[in-house]
């Protein structure tokens, strides 16, 4: 059973990945279950050559070999919150996925995702590609595209202290398998140390590499930025807004010990949902988020 987390930037090992590769020598000489480094460094290349394929076949719209790489349950997220499934995906109009820069390939072994930003005229784009190990073989999830705007990092939109959480908080219109159901009890909670202003219990649930591209302008937040905020609002009359999930919009798929987690929200006091994703993580027995990216919904036409 290989087990291992971690991402590459620029797609070369980082010195955590190395290090990480060394302990994997060591696990399997030792008899662990752990996976090798070539194990390891194989399926990092797989995913590689895979993205630049779906990238290659999204820009001369090769609908034959876009087929051929995606995954079942497959969804699309551009940067205007239109979302598509495979179908709609495929028979809809050519569309073109970023190649990127500043991109980084996080590895956690039955899952890998691949980060980046592009810029072209008119256009600055943050965007996620999720791929799945599927007997064997790696498939495009989703993908997900968000506007990055201009100015330094912003927090999401906040509403008065004590505004009711009911959805998500208490109740979450999604009944799935009971792992399914752990992955979405542990986002239950983390919001509701948002909603109850507790960056302790909030933390629990976030792994130390949590990284968080928010719908205001797609500028990334990490577990730290977003401590300091849930600490800063424990003494002030607001708090951050958590949108209510659309019914029927939620989807979480789990793969060994890592979920992706898929939804449309409505916040309280905006008119415009978005399109939310999540990637989890399952350490020490307990659901940690490690990676989730909003997309606002420009038409309320596109909402899925």
């Amino acid at each position: 059973m290989r087990n291992r987390s971690g991402s590459t930037g620029g797609w070369g090992l980082s010195r955590a990945s190395s290090v990480a590769i060394l302990m994997a020598l060591v696990a399997a000489a030792m008899g662990g279950g752990t996976a090798t480094a070539a194990e390891s460094q194989a399926d990092q290349q797989a995913v590689r050559q895979a993205d630049q394929a779906w990238v290659n076949a999204m820009n001369k719209w090769n609908k034959a070999a876009l087929n051929g790489l995606m995954a079942q349950g497959f969804g699309w997220t551009d940067a205007s919150g239109r979302t598509f499934d495979q179908q709609q995906f495929l028979q809809g109009s050519a569309q073109s996925a970023p190649a990127g820069s500043e991109t980084k390939l996080h590895d956690y072994s039955t899952v890998m995702f691949v980060t980046g930003a592009e810029k072209t005229p008119g256009a600055h784009v943050r965007f996620v590609r999720v791929w799945v190990n599927e007997a064997g073989k790696w498939h495009i999830l989703l993908g997900q595209q968000t506007n990055i705007g201009g100015g330094t990092k912003k927090e999401q939109a906040t509403v008065p202290a004590g505004t009711p959480c009911e959805n998500p908080c208490k109740t979450v219109p999604y009944h799935g398998s009971p792992e399914e159901q752990q992955v979405v009890e542990s986002w239950q909670a983390l919001e509701t140390a948002v909603n109850g202003r507790n960056a302790d219990e909030w933390a629990r649930h976030v792994g130390d590499e949590f990284v968080f591209n928010v719908k205001e302008n797609g500028n990334p937040l990490t577990k730290a930025d977003r401590v300091a905020t849930i600490r800063k609002q424990s003494s002030s009359s607001q708090v951050t807004d958590i949108g209510a999930v659309v019914p029927g919009s939620m989807d979480v798929r789990v793969f060994g010990n890592t979920a992706v987690m898929r939804d449309t929200q409505q916040p309280t006091v905006h008119l415009r949902p978005y399109r939310a994703m999540r990637i989890w993580v399952k350490r020490d027995g307990r659901w940690q988020l490690v990676y989730s990216q909003q997309t606002t919904i420009q038409s309320l036409g596109s909402t899925r």
